[in-house]
């Protein structure tokens, strides 16, 4: 049966080869498709939290209820003290303080309300990458008035390294203050919600515009296993709930509203996107292989006049969907597997794209790179075979019920 369905395979050597090719392009769609979609998610994921959540993070609990104000009254009071309770934790690897407040920012005429977070600039490396991230001059150093920022702001400001900025802003209390800060780094993320709102300075230099002696909006915990957020929160709860009862408070970046609704459209944009592309493949193999099939009712009922059952016909058509699916599927998932290698190691440029539409607010990448994945490739394998033996099935079955003279006037 085997070296018949081999011999049917190439003794038709141009219908087998449109049917595998379109299986084989189809394949690759899927898996290049799955790894690009399965990137951009795992990047979305993953600015959120090294960006704005941490794995855990401390906050006043006045704070958590005014969170968008940015309410620098609502503080950590010797926050240093307050992460060493955390940093006892087994699971913890790293904690940082950090200041975010809104500011003013002043060149030249130029007037822009934008953001400003204060950070420690040597633990910055494995939170957000910051000294990865520097296209221009330096990072900013503790102790010095210096900013790094955006390179969309600084484009939009017409701002240079060197250059000085006015910084005005209130403090804690209440009262108007400014600070003169040199520009001695410019970064870019490709996050426009990063690049164009955004700028760094030195932690202690922001306690000192904003009257927070020794204090921060919040602090960043860092664990060994991101999945283990909320065991661990829970853990440091209960150490702040006796150190400091009702004042701070821990959430695990799982716990995090704002994070969770991202999450929760995110997610459903990926079921989505995945669901689409398995449809659209599946049709074309299943299309594919349903009228290569059916071309081959005369065929088939030849088979049939010449003695065969009706399972050897079945078996044989079977064997040949899976012999061709099997090829094809193998070609089409290394097809696939280099086009996502590729967008994994070089990604999609969407920079210019990005700038065009202004500030976006959801924290993605403006150059996109695939998740390579073995099991993504395996997957777009499988599902090549299953599509190209199922398809085979109905039209199979239909021409094996016919009777011979029914299959041969068929053509």
């Amino acid at each position: 049966m085997f070296k018949i369905a081999l011999r049917n395979i190439f003794r038709n050597k141009r219908r087998s080869v449109l049917t595998g090719l379109s299986i084989a392009v189809a394949v690759m769609i899927a898996v290049y498709l799955w790894s690009l979609i399965s990137g951009i998610m795992d990047d979305l994921f993953d600015n959120m939290i090294r960006l704005n959540y941490g794995h855990v993070r401390i906050l006043n609990t006045d704070y958590v209820k005014r969170e968008r104000l940015l309410p620098l009254e609502a503080n950590i009071k010797d926050y240093q003290a307050v992460a060493r309770l955390a940093d006892a934790d087994r699971n913890v690897t790293l904690t940082v303080g950090r200041i975010k407040f809104g500011v003013l920012l002043e060149y030249k005429g130029k007037n822009k309300p934008v953001f400003g977070t204060g950070i420690v600039p040597e633990n910055e490396s494995p939170i957000s990458h910051l000294d990865q991230k520097i296209v221009e001059g330096r990072m900013i150093e503790m102790g010095k008035e210096e900013m790094n920022l955006g390179a969309s702001l600084a484009r939009e400001l017409g701002l240079k390294l060197g250059d000085t900025l006015t910084v005005v802003t209130q403090t804690a209390y209440g009262s108007i203050t400014a600070m003169n800060l040199k520009i001695v780094g410019i970064f870019s993320y490709g996050v426009q919600s990063m690049d164009k709102t955004t700028f760094f300075i030195p932690l202690d230099r922001a306690q000192k515009l904003l009257d927070l002696e020794n204090s921060a909006t919040e602090i960043f915990i860092f664990i060994k296993d991101k999945n283990k957020g909320p065991e661990v929160a829970k853990e440091i709860r209960a150490k702040l709930d006796l150190a400091y009862p009702g004042k701070y408070m821990a959430k695990a970046w799982q716990e995090q509203e704002l994070l969770y609704f991202y999450m929760v459209i995110a997610r459903n944009v990926y079921a989505g996107l995945y669901f689409l592309v398995l449809f659209l493949a599946s049709f074309t193999i299943l299309n594919t292989m349903f009228m290569s099939v059916l071309e081959r009712t005369k065929e088939i009922g030849m088979m049939k006049a010449l003695g065969m059952k009706n399972r050897q016909v079945m078996g044989i058509v079977m064997l040949e969907a899976l012999l061709i699916g099997t090829i094809a599927s193998f070609i089409g998932a290394i097809w696939g597997s280099g086009i996502a290698y590729y967008l994994a190691t070089r990604g999609l440029d969407f920079t210019a794209t990005f700038e065009t539409m202004g500030t976006i607010n959801f924290p993605i990448s403006s150059v996109y790179h695939a998740l390579f994945s073995w099991g993504i490739v395996f997957f777009g394998f499988c599902m090549g075979i299953l599509f190209s033996v199922a398809a085979a099935v109905p039209p199979a079955l239909r021409a094996a019920k016919m009777e011979p003279t029914e299959s041969l006037k068929e053509i």
